[in-house]
């Protein structure tokens, strides 16, 4: 099965009636949306507060019945100086799933208008008793806390309440019938707590056109943009045509090969933000496109075994870094996050999950998230006697 690539695109009027969108950033949009999730289970281990959702993927399988309608949710902290450390204590990935006979949706032929040619096809909408749960004004997490004074806006912690009052609610909140919305303004200020909104479209990676006659395309690309890590390779390159020949007798170019393979491989399509390459039902274990030969998890111990079932996780797909571009991140503060890759491995029996169906309870399960950096020397000169 072809790995198939994810592209970042303007998000238009389809998303909102979507029921079951892939996206970066924005406010989630809950699979079953009576039980959000509950802030507590993404909450960041370093400074406390609340995470922001980073990303959803709609990846719906056959096996089994109940992964039907399958959705992967990644969340990440927006304070950059929480990411200097494990990405597991600021970052989450949690997987839930619905049956396609559920109380939730129900089905219903397209409308294709007048003069069309088939009313065969059938979309999902929600059925007419669900009633969805109050969500955080903020972020879009369970809002299971209320505003003191007007008990109509909602949140999801403490921490977004006072965030939300800053950006405005305080002026609106004094109104014997505050608005269902804040002003445009305030409601700017909230959209800045998050990250930007894009929707994801997909299609099968395209084939690499080899060209061994020419190993300098591999570092340097040649789509009309910059390669990924081209400054660190210029600056190497530099460094080894200010030497002399008699400067460089003795010494050998350190190439880190994972690096070079994944330039390859991405040159290719360039605007990449997601690699999909998991396959249900296939004996073949997709393998992640590594941006280095170092900090390579170890199935077992980096990537425990799913907690519910025992079952070994697997590759599911990978972030790649040119989706850091849409996420309007000051990247001159050293502090900012950043990644080369990030890894999500999950459960490949996509076990039930279960849970009493109470608001905030319904079990999100957790799956595993390895972030990669590139490696500080993807090109370097060392001493060939060494």
């Amino acid at each position: 099965m072809p790995t198939t690539l994810g592209y970042a695109e303007p998000v238009d009027e389809e998303l909102e009636d979507d029921p079951f969108p892939s996206k970066i950033g924005g406010k989630p949009k809950w699979l079953d949306p009576t039980r959000p999730l509950a802030a507590d289970q993404v909450l960041c281990d370093e400074c406390t507060k609340p995470m922001t959702m980073l990303l959803q993927l709609s990846a719906p399988e056959d096996e089994p019945a109940e992964a039907f309608h399958r959705m992967i949710y990644v969340f990440a902290c927006r304070n950059g100086a929480c990411h200097t450390t494990d990405a597991k204590r600021c970052m989450r990935v949690l997987r839930t799933q619905l049956a396609e006979k559920n109380a939730i949706y129900r089905e219903q032929a397209c409308d294709h208008g007048a003069g069309a040619d088939s009313n065969d096809d059938i979309e999902w909408v929600l059925a007419d008793h669900v009633k969805a749960a109050p969500l955080c004004a903020v972020c879009g997490l369970l809002g299971n806390k209320a505003c003191s004074r007007c008990h109509t806006r909602r949140y999801c912690s403490r921490n977004h309440q006072m965030e939300d009052w800053n950006a405005g609610h305080r002026t609106e909140c004094p109104s014997d019938k505050p608005p269902e919305k804040g002003s445009l303004d305030h409601e700017q200020r909230l959209r800045n707590l998050l990250y930007p909104e894009w929707v994801i479209v997909s299609e099968e990676e395209p084939l690499l056109a080899k060209d061994d006659d020419d190993d300098n395309d591999v570092i340097a690309g040649d789509n009309g943009g910059a390669s990924i890590g081209e400054s660190a390779e210029a600056e190497n390159a530099v460094e080894v045509s200010a030497r002399t020949s008699e400067d460089l007798e003795g010494l050998e170019v350190d190439v880190d090969d994972a690096f070079m393979a994944f330039q390859q491989r991405v040159q290719v399509s360039p605007d990449q933000v997601i690699r999909y390459a998991r396959s249900p039902g296939s004996d073949e274990v997709d393998e992640p496109l590594f941006v280095s030969n170092t900090e390579q998890p170890e199935i077992g111990t980096d990537i425990p075994s799913c907690e519910q079932c025992g079952a070994t996780r697997q590759f599911e797909f990978q972030i790649m870094p040119q989706m850091l571009n849409h996420l309007l991140l000051d990247t001159a503060d050293p502090a900012s996050i950043d990644w080369g890759t990030l890894l999500v491995y999950s459960c490949p029996k996509n076990c039930a999950v279960g849970g009493p169906p109470q608001a905030g309870s319904l079990a999100y399960v957790p799956e595993i998230i390895w972030r990669q950096n590139f490696s500080s020397h993807r090109a370097r000169l060392r001493d060939a006697s060494t």
